[in-house]
Protein backbone atom coordinates (compact mmCIF):
# COMPACT_ATOMS: atom_id res chain seq x y z
CA UNK A 1 0.00 0.00 0.00
CA UNK A 2 2.98 2.35 0.57
CA UNK A 3 4.08 1.99 -3.07
CA UNK A 4 0.79 2.76 -4.45
CA UNK A 5 -0.07 5.95 -2.15
CA UNK A 6 3.60 6.98 -3.12
CA UNK A 7 2.90 7.24 -6.44
CA UNK A 8 -0.20 8.75 -6.15
CA UNK A 9 1.90 11.66 -3.77
CA UNK A 10 4.89 11.93 -6.74
CA UNK A 11 2.41 11.45 -10.22
CA UNK A 12 -1.52 12.35 -9.42
CA UNK A 13 -2.84 15.95 -10.53
CA UNK A 14 -5.35 16.93 -7.75
CA UNK A 15 -6.45 19.94 -10.27
CA UNK A 16 -6.38 17.33 -13.15
CA UNK A 17 -6.67 13.81 -12.52
CA UNK A 18 -9.59 11.71 -10.34
CA UNK A 19 -9.91 8.47 -8.40
CA UNK A 20 -13.05 6.28 -8.67
CA UNK A 21 -14.55 2.88 -7.43
CA UNK A 22 -15.65 1.10 -9.70
CA UNK A 23 -16.45 -2.29 -8.42
CA UNK A 24 -16.80 -4.03 -5.20
CA UNK A 25 -16.80 -7.64 -4.05
CA UNK A 26 -17.32 -9.45 -0.40
CA UNK A 27 -15.25 -12.45 1.07
CA UNK A 28 -16.57 -13.02 4.17
CA UNK A 29 -15.11 -9.70 6.56
CA UNK A 30 -12.47 -8.57 3.74
CA UNK A 31 -13.37 -6.76 0.34
CA UNK A 32 -11.63 -6.08 -2.86
CA UNK A 33 -12.02 -2.31 -4.46
CA UNK A 34 -11.23 -2.21 -7.97
CA UNK A 35 -10.05 1.35 -8.40
CA UNK A 36 -9.55 3.37 -12.01
CA UNK A 37 -7.57 6.35 -11.54
CA UNK A 38 -6.75 8.68 -14.05
CA UNK A 39 -3.30 10.49 -13.15
CA UNK A 40 -3.58 13.90 -14.85
CA UNK A 41 -5.93 15.22 -18.13
CA UNK A 42 -5.19 12.90 -20.83
CA UNK A 43 -3.66 10.11 -19.23
CA UNK A 44 -6.03 6.51 -19.73
CA UNK A 45 -7.30 5.25 -16.60
CA UNK A 46 -5.44 2.71 -14.52
CA UNK A 47 -7.31 -0.18 -12.38
CA UNK A 48 -6.12 -0.77 -9.21
CA UNK A 49 -7.03 -3.41 -6.94
CA UNK A 50 -7.12 -2.66 -3.43
CA UNK A 51 -7.85 -5.81 -0.56
CA UNK A 52 -9.43 -4.19 2.91
CA UNK A 53 -8.76 -7.30 4.92
CA UNK A 54 -10.89 -7.15 8.48
CA UNK A 55 -13.52 -4.62 7.24
CA UNK A 56 -15.77 -3.53 10.17
CA UNK A 57 -17.49 -0.77 8.71
CA UNK A 58 -17.65 1.09 5.22
CA UNK A 59 -19.88 3.30 3.06
CA UNK A 60 -18.71 3.69 -0.42
CA UNK A 61 -20.00 5.89 -3.32
CA UNK A 62 -18.79 6.03 -7.44
CA UNK A 63 -18.44 9.57 -7.90
CA UNK A 64 -15.10 11.00 -8.87
CA UNK A 65 -13.15 11.84 -6.26
CA UNK A 66 -9.43 14.19 -6.08
CA UNK A 67 -7.77 12.33 -2.63
CA UNK A 68 -6.95 9.54 -1.46
CA UNK A 69 -5.62 8.53 1.99
CA UNK A 70 -5.00 5.79 4.32
CA UNK A 71 -5.20 6.80 8.29
CA UNK A 72 -4.32 5.50 11.44
CA UNK A 73 -6.14 8.30 13.42
CA UNK A 74 -9.58 9.36 12.71
CA UNK A 75 -12.58 10.40 14.25
CA UNK A 76 -14.00 7.43 12.27
CA UNK A 77 -12.55 5.24 14.34
CA UNK A 78 -13.70 6.63 17.73
CA UNK A 79 -16.53 4.28 18.16
CA UNK A 80 -13.97 1.28 17.52
CA UNK A 81 -10.93 2.83 20.43
CA UNK A 82 -12.78 4.83 23.07
CA UNK A 83 -14.59 3.53 26.50
CA UNK A 84 -18.04 3.71 25.84
CA UNK A 85 -20.38 5.50 27.96
CA UNK A 86 -24.13 5.72 28.83
CA UNK A 87 -25.71 8.58 29.20
CA UNK A 88 -28.96 8.72 31.61
CA UNK A 89 -31.01 11.71 32.45
CA UNK A 90 -33.90 12.60 34.29
CA UNK A 91 -35.60 16.09 34.84
CA UNK A 92 -36.02 17.04 30.86
CA UNK A 93 -37.80 20.14 30.42
CA UNK A 94 -35.78 20.54 27.11
CA UNK A 95 -37.52 21.58 23.83
CA UNK A 96 -37.65 18.20 22.27
CA UNK A 97 -36.30 20.06 18.65
CA UNK A 98 -33.85 21.85 20.52
CA UNK A 99 -32.46 19.06 22.56
CA UNK A 100 -32.54 17.24 19.15
CA UNK A 101 -30.63 20.04 17.74
CA UNK A 102 -27.93 19.89 20.22
CA UNK A 103 -27.37 16.00 19.85
CA UNK A 104 -26.96 16.41 16.03
CA UNK A 105 -24.64 19.22 16.87
CA UNK A 106 -22.26 17.80 19.17
CA UNK A 107 -22.47 14.54 16.73
CA UNK A 108 -21.09 16.57 13.96
CA UNK A 109 -18.60 18.42 15.69
CA UNK A 110 -16.66 15.05 16.94
CA UNK A 111 -17.57 12.89 14.03
CA UNK A 112 -18.14 15.70 11.06
CA UNK A 113 -21.24 12.94 10.26
CA UNK A 114 -24.48 14.36 12.02
CA UNK A 115 -26.04 11.27 10.70
CA UNK A 116 -23.62 8.80 13.26
CA UNK A 117 -26.09 9.62 15.99
CA UNK A 118 -28.93 7.40 14.97
CA UNK A 119 -26.11 4.25 15.77
CA UNK A 120 -25.72 5.88 19.97
CA UNK A 121 -29.01 7.21 20.85
CA UNK A 122 -31.68 5.35 22.44
CA UNK A 123 -34.85 5.35 20.15
CA UNK A 124 -34.69 6.71 16.82
CA UNK A 125 -33.58 10.51 16.36
CA UNK A 126 -36.59 12.11 16.37
CA UNK A 127 -38.56 14.89 18.23
CA UNK A 128 -40.86 12.52 19.35
CA UNK A 129 -38.03 10.20 20.40
CA UNK A 130 -36.01 9.79 23.28
CA UNK A 131 -35.61 13.50 23.65
CA UNK A 132 -39.48 13.90 24.11
CA UNK A 133 -39.24 11.61 27.66
CA UNK A 134 -38.77 13.25 30.93
CA UNK A 135 -36.19 10.57 31.97
CA UNK A 136 -34.68 7.76 30.26
CA UNK A 137 -31.05 6.92 28.98
CA UNK A 138 -30.32 9.32 26.24
CA UNK A 139 -28.25 6.48 24.53
CA UNK A 140 -24.57 4.59 24.68
CA UNK A 141 -21.70 7.01 22.94
CA UNK A 142 -17.90 7.09 22.62
CA UNK A 143 -16.58 9.14 25.44
CA UNK A 144 -15.33 11.79 23.05
CA UNK A 145 -19.14 12.51 22.48
CA UNK A 146 -20.41 12.12 25.72
CA UNK A 147 -18.38 14.40 26.74
CA UNK A 148 -19.35 16.70 24.21
CA UNK A 149 -22.99 16.34 24.70
CA UNK A 150 -22.58 16.52 28.42
CA UNK A 151 -20.92 19.75 28.07
CA UNK A 152 -23.65 21.17 25.79
CA UNK A 153 -26.14 20.50 27.95
CA UNK A 154 -25.11 21.76 31.05
CA UNK A 155 -26.32 24.80 30.64
CA UNK A 156 -29.95 23.72 29.72
CA UNK A 157 -32.65 22.54 32.30
CA UNK A 158 -32.08 18.56 31.62
CA UNK A 159 -29.69 16.47 34.22
CA UNK A 160 -27.73 14.35 32.96
CA UNK A 161 -25.61 11.53 34.33
CA UNK A 162 -22.75 9.87 32.49
CA UNK A 163 -22.06 6.07 33.68
CA UNK A 164 -18.93 4.32 31.95
CA UNK A 165 -19.65 0.99 30.27
CA UNK A 166 -16.01 -0.40 29.47
CA UNK A 167 -14.36 -0.14 25.85
CA UNK A 168 -16.20 -1.02 22.88
CA UNK A 169 -16.58 -5.00 21.75
CA UNK A 170 -17.93 -6.82 19.41
CA UNK A 171 -19.75 -10.27 18.80
CA UNK A 172 -17.96 -12.98 17.62
CA UNK A 173 -20.47 -15.71 17.57
CA UNK A 174 -19.20 -16.96 21.00
CA UNK A 175 -17.96 -14.27 22.97
CA UNK A 176 -17.36 -9.91 23.22
CA UNK A 177 -14.01 -9.34 22.26
CA UNK A 178 -12.28 -5.95 21.45
CA UNK A 179 -12.12 -4.57 18.53
CA UNK A 180 -8.51 -4.94 16.92
CA UNK A 181 -6.40 -2.33 15.58
CA UNK A 182 -7.80 -0.59 12.71
CA UNK A 183 -7.10 2.28 9.58
CA UNK A 184 -9.20 4.00 7.63
CA UNK A 185 -8.96 3.81 3.97
CA UNK A 186 -10.76 7.29 2.82
CA UNK A 187 -11.26 8.30 -0.59
CA UNK A 188 -13.97 11.00 -0.42
CA UNK A 189 -16.86 10.51 0.56
CA UNK A 190 -16.62 6.63 0.98
CA UNK A 191 -14.10 5.22 3.96
CA UNK A 192 -13.31 1.64 4.36
CA UNK A 193 -12.27 0.84 8.30
CA UNK A 194 -10.26 -2.70 8.44
CA UNK A 195 -7.08 -4.17 9.90
CA UNK A 196 -5.01 -3.70 6.94
CA UNK A 197 -5.51 -2.40 3.23
CA UNK A 198 -3.24 -3.52 0.31
CA UNK A 199 -2.94 -2.18 -3.14
CA UNK A 200 -1.93 -3.87 -6.47
CA UNK A 201 -2.28 -3.13 -10.57
CA UNK A 202 -4.74 -5.27 -12.20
Amino acid sequence: MEEFLARLDSEFDEAEGWIRIVDADWYADDLRLNISISMHDGSPPEIWEVSCVGVVEESLSSVGEEKLTVLSESPLLIPYREIEVDLMFSENSCKPESLLGLLFSSCFEVFEKSEYLARFLNQKPTVNGIVASKFGTLGRFPKPLADKITEALASQPIRVNPIEVGPPKYWTGTEFIGYPSLSVFELGVSYVIGESFSAQRA
